[in-house]
């Protein structure tokens, strides 16, 4: 007999929430109920089967560990961050502005609506207006020890600020367990956002969660998705450019082995007038590893003198491992800038790697050299040392230490 996924009961909340947030999570309650899982034959799932997915583990979802440092000094000029469900108890008046507000696109509208419904932590990042922060904040949480969890990560930048914050998600090899987290992101007008989320779960641990962007007018803002860990990912990435001049970049590196699956699907959607938005998605594929990439370039009919392009990369280093990138364009208007978009799969090029093993690199570094510098396309464009380093040292862990390659080069 089949199962309606989506009338099972969500995790209950604490018992002592305040009558706002109860109401809020009843609200969202009744959405997901109305909002049946993906069946498998919409466009973003066709690649994707949730046959695997341990449904089960709801009941017994557990708030995730995680760990905040907030300087003194932010602290002290109005900055917020933390565990949500301690910033909705003490703040009660801040969070209820900001959460669960949005919606975000019906492919991932059935986990959006679960995560509204069914968390227990999570992190809330508030950056008043005007105060620039120049350090990277930093939120580790850790899934290890819990079947199933579903946190909701809300930053919200107020006008003419900036903020750079790095998430790393964290589980356990050999555990089955079920990361269900999403992320809402608000810039507001000229406010900057750099946003990295650094996903490295265990083996046998499923993520499947969305990801959701509102650019405001003359705001800037930075995505990394850095795609390492689980068994089987699925993320949707919801990107609305609703500000008059705003500007997106949306980055993402996948790292993948063994018989991992990495789906990735995403919309740009330009509603604001002069707005840019480029995608860039890399991927380096080992073992039987696969990944789909389904990307959807969308400009309105009112947004004028809009710039967008999206590219996706994937290359394949076993014969067995595979890759399915699908960009599509869907453009309402005849006054734009440049819309565009660019995807490949393929082998390491043999006269690239001819050349470097010709500077006296073996097979190994040669390949690992060429991953490191294929990847670095995207980390280049991240404007943060410590991001930096907390990635290529993910990295590491799939394509190799540098070590021997950085030692080939020299030695060159």
């Amino acid at each position: 007999m089949a199962i309606d996924h989506s009338t099972r009961p969500a995790t209950s909340p604490a018992e002592r929430e305040a009558d706002w947030l109860r109401d809020l999570r009843a609200g969202w309650q009744s959405r997901l109920e109305a909002t049946p899982a993906p069946s498998g034959q919409e466009e973003e799932w066709r690649r994707t089967s949730l046959d695997g997915l341990p449904w089960e583990a709801r009941a017994a979802a557990v708030p995730m560990a995680g760990t905040f440092d907030l300087p003194s000094h932010l602290a002290d000029a109005g900055v917020i961050f933390g565990d949500l469900a301690t910033v909705a108890a003490e703040r009660p008046e801040l969070v209820q502005r900001y959460l669960g507000q949005r919606e975000t696109l019906p492919a991932q509208a059935h986990f959006w609506a679960l995560a509204h419904a069914a968390w227990q932590s999570g992190t809330f990042l508030y950056v008043p207006r005007g105060i620039e922060i120049d350090e990277t904040l930093v939120a580790r949480v850790d899934l290890s020890g819990s079947p199933a969890s579903f946190p909701i990560s809300l930053v919200v930048a107020e006008e003419g600020s900036s903020v750079t914050l790095l998430e790393e998600i964290h589980s356990d090899d050999g555990v089955a367990a079920w990361f269900g987290g999403i992320s809402d992101v608000v810039a507001g007008p000229g406010a900057r956002v750099r946003y990295a989320s650094l996903q490295r779960l265990g083996d046998a641990a499923w993520h499947v969660g969305a990801q959701r962007v509102e650019v405001g007018q003359d705001a800037e803002v930075i995505t990394l998705n850095a795609e390492i860990g689980s068994a089987t990912t699925k993320l949707g990435v919801d990107v609305r450019m609703t500000g008059k001049g705003g500007t997106s970049r949306l980055l993402g590196l996948l790292a993948a082995g063994g018989t991992q699956h990495i789906d990735i699907n995403s919309v740009q959607d330009l509603i604001g007038s002069h707005t840019t938005s480029d995608l860039l998605y890399l991927s380096a594929l080992y073992d039987r590893a696969r990944a789909a990439f389904y990307g959807v370039t969308r400009v309105e009919k009112e947004a004028k003198g809009t710039s967008s392009y999206q590219e996706c990369r994937n290359l394949l280093l076993s014969p067995q491992a595979g890759a399915e990138p699908i960009p599509v364009l869907e453009i309402e208007t005849n006054d734009i800038l440049r819309c565009g978009h660019g995807a490949t799969a393929g082998a390491i090029d043999p006269i690239q790697r001819f050349y470097a093993q010709s500077r006296g690199l073996s097979d190994e570094e040669a390949e690992r050299m060429i991953v490191r510098g294929f990847f670095e396309q995207v980390v280049s464009q991240v404007p943060s040392e410590r991001i930096k380093e907390a990635v290529l040292g993910a990295l590491a862990g799939r394509i190799g230490s540098d070590r021997e390659a950085d030692e080939g080069e020299v030695a060159a």
